[in-house]
């Protein structure tokens, strides 16, 4: 699956999809190797993860990626995203504790929504806490484009993250455009602990 990238447009699915979902506890699982995002949960209200692991087989990400000259050698980071996200949720009421992330992208990427949501015409309330990430690029807001329904992110927390070797740690991805409107609004790290950042540790 993840060749295919690095050839061609194609849609690799997701390991855990889910969408318009209420009332979600995701508990004490281990994911490894998703061809897309481990874990997409868009236009979700309450919704709890905890203790679970995601691990990427880097060494063998790093391999293909030196291979196709998507590898940066000076910094030993990849130049070429290979969409292996952690967690990527959207919606309202979010809480996410406890997980170990070691992957190559967003470790958790909080994604807008907008007034083509369900349970919220923005992505807010959102707690990320106690977690560890290695390598990965961050604890990530977006990316949020302007949208003309009115894509949102407001009221998330990052507490509590510890992490090892990061190409980014913390990460706002705005993402801007010509038309439409993007909010990102009210956005808190602390107890924010970062060791030997490979690239950008704030960006």
């Amino acid at each position: 699956w993840w060749s295919i990238i690095l050839l061609e447009i194609h849609n690799r699915p997701h390991m855990v999809a889910m969408e318009r979902v209420e009332g979600i506890v995701i508990d004490n699982l281990y994911f490894t190797n998703s061809p897309n995002f481990h874990l997409r949960l868009h236009d979700i209200k309450d919704l709890h993860v905890k203790n679970i692991t995601i691990y990427v087989d880097t060494e063998s990400q790093h391999a293909m990626l030196q291979k196709s000259g998507n590898w940066h050698e000076e910094r030993g980071v990849p130049t070429f995203p290979l969409n292996t996200d952690g967690i990527d949720p959207s919606g309202i009421n979010i809480l996410i504790e406890d997980v170990n992330i070691e992957n190559y992208d967003d470790a958790v990427a909080v994604k807008p929504c907008s007034g083509e949501c369900t349970f919220s015409t923005c992505t807010e309330n959102v707690l990320v806490r106690n977690s560890q990430v290695t390598l990965g690029v961050g604890m990530t807001i977006g990316s949020v484009p302007p949208k003309s329904t009115v894509n949102c992110v407001r009221n998330v927390t990052f507490d509590n993250i510890v992490f090892t070797k990061p190409i980014k740690a913390l990460y706002v991805k705005t993402n801007p455009g010509t038309e439409g409107t993007g909010i990102i609004d009210n956005i808190t790290y602390k107890n924010i602990v970062g060791d030997g950042a490979l690239w950008y540790p704030i960006w």
